[in-house]
């Protein structure tokens, strides 16, 4: 290098174009700081970040958000225990939305938020209001009485009357102050008898009008100009 020319100016990364932290070597760096942590795992980049500083050998946080979008899930990508990671806040994956719906109504709750790392509390509130507004006993085909009423038109009180007779199979929930009912125990011979017509029932007597001189055989006459009320 003559006098007056600039040194070469370093171009390019020491990695070369190839970017270091890759998903395998994030996933290998979680790992090792896995085994080194005590306690929970830190599900925030900032705390994660705390805990980092002057670990060269551990991921960056960018980095695990970029493939994971979430530290809890790449904690769980490295093998760490599901009692050691908090998915608490974090949004629902697609993957995660499908199995809900496959399962619901035929796992309970707390089996379903043990297999996809969160409490049951979140597992309801997601089937529920906040979430999609569904029902795990309609997932699964149990009816109530009220809906079976509703669906085939028929009086409350005549669904109610099948199922305590056990001509239609039904076991009653009490924890939700509800009948539960398979559909497939909706037979013909059932449903039948839900579509029948409405039965009229009548007095002995005559239905009341709300007319006091009829209901009393009393009627009015007109006696010395004056309108009196007589027997018939």
């Amino acid at each position: 290098m003559t006098d007056g020319e600039r040194p070469p100016r370093w171009k390019g990364s020491p990695f070369g174009n190839k970017r270091y932290w890759t998903r395998e070597r994030v996933v290998e760096g979680l790992r090792r700081a896995a085994a080194e942590i005590r306690g929970p795992l830190p599900c925030g980049d900032s705390a994660y970040n705390r805990l980092k500083k002057g670990r060269m050998d551990w991921p960056p946080a960018s980095r695990v958000l970029g493939y994971f979008h979430a530290m809890a899930r790449g904690w769980l990508a490295a093998g760490a225990r599901p009692s050691r990671v908090s998915l608490h806040n974090q949004d629902w994956t697609a993957s995660e939305v499908e199995y809900l719906l496959e399962h619901a109504g035929t796992k309970t709750l707390k089996a379903i938020g043990r297999a996809l790392h969160r409490p049951p509390s979140a597992v309801r509130s997601k089937l529920g209001s906040k979430g999609l507004r569904l029902k795990a006993r309609t997932i699964q085909g149990y009816l109530s009485a009220a809906e079976i009423a509703k669906e085939y038109r028929c009086p409350y009180h005549r669904v109610r009357d099948l199922l305590i007779s056990g001509r239609l199979k039904g076991r009653y929930d009490r924890v939700r102050n509800c009948w539960r009912v398979d559909s497939v125990d909706l037979t013909a011979d059932v449903q039948s008898l839900l579509r029948a017509p409405k039965t009229q029932s009548y007095k002995a007597v005559p239905p009341d009008m709300g007319d006091y001189y009829e209901r009393y055989g009393i009627r009015r006459a007109l006696r010395a100009g004056r309108v009196i009320r007589v027997t018939q």
